[in-house]
């Protein structure tokens, strides 16, 4: 699909060009954050501007799974082309809100792996951005990335409540794209159904075995033990090598020291972590 640009986004771009260093884009939901970061990718490339994308829209990622924040390396064309995640950390919710500590420090994580690799970085958050709870996750994020730019993305006024927190940092008052569509709940909930429905479905999978003995638990980043907490068939998993996310599963069964699931990673080798989270997929 083609892109087409709003007035504001070249005028942007040049600034981006000139100055380089990592960008967050905030704004509400359906404001087009996501096009407007793509448009700023494959025009990043056509300069030959090594840059990265930092997805940590958990509810609707582009990039990415549903529940995880996630990033990729653009090089060139054929990384525009291709576009879907390199690496990834699982905090097991589409909801913000459920997961705030978690969704701050894998944005922390990504951005700094990001930095070490690409000369730009851009930083795709979610909507949540209304009341208390809005400020204090898009602020932490702030506070705990340090970027160089903030380009707000908004209808009206509707950021001001954060804008007028940021210090130090250069604000980038963008109008939402007139092209943007309001997306109904139900909408969202068949896209992240269909994300990871394609996700198992295009590779391999294989049924493992992972006992107590073998990994770690964690929920909420917290170590449990499967006698302590229940879950159904059907919640998906991260399959950690430490904090890093190396492929996702469904769980088929539990025991009271193990669990069966189905995954299309190639070999546990070095996984030492299973990440359980809130987020279930019927199991066919």
């Amino acid at each position: 699909m083609d892109i087409v640009p709003e007035p504001q986004w070249e005028r942007l771009l040049e600034k981006l060009i000139r100055h380089m260093g990592t960008s967050m884009l905030i704004g509400a939901t359906d404001s087009g954050k996501s096009t407007l970061a793509k448009y700023l990718i494959k025009r990043l490339v056509s300069e030959n501007i090594k840059v990265s994308l930092v997805d940590s829209d958990v509810g609707q990622s582009s990039l990415g799974l549903p529940g995880a924040i996630s990033m990729k390396i653009f090089c060139g064309q054929k990384d525009v082309e291709d576009f879907r995640f390199e690496r990834m950390i699982f905090i097991g919710s589409s909801n913000p809100a459920a997961k705030f500590h978690l969704m701050i420090h894998g944005t922390k994580r990504m951005v700094e792996i990001s930095k070490k690799r690409s000369e730009v970085v851009i930083i795709d958050t979610t909507g949540l951005i209304s009341g208390g709870l809005g400020k204090a996750l898009k602020i932490g994020k702030i506070k705990a990335v340090k970027p160089d730019h903030i380009i707000a993305v908004q209808r009206d006024d509707e950021l001001e409540h954060i804008l007028n927190l940021i210090e130090n940092v250069s604000i980038h008052r963008i109008a939402a794209s007139r092209m943007a569509k309001v997306r109904s709940r139900e909408y969202r909930i068949r896209y992240r159904k269909k994300k990871f429905a394609d996700y198992f479905a295009k590779t391999k999978i294989s049924e493992f075995s992972l006992n107590t003995r073998d990994a770690e638990f964690f929920y909420n980043n917290k170590p449990f033990g499967l006698k302590d907490r229940d879950f159904e068939e059907g919640t998906i998993i991260g399959l950690n090598h430490n904090e890093d996310t190396m492929a996702l599963g469904i769980i088929t069964e539990i025991a009271d020291n193990s669990i069966t699931f189905r995954s299309p990673i190639r070999s546990l080798k070095g996984i030492n972590r299973v990440v359980f989270g809130n987020i279930t997929m019927e199991l066919e």
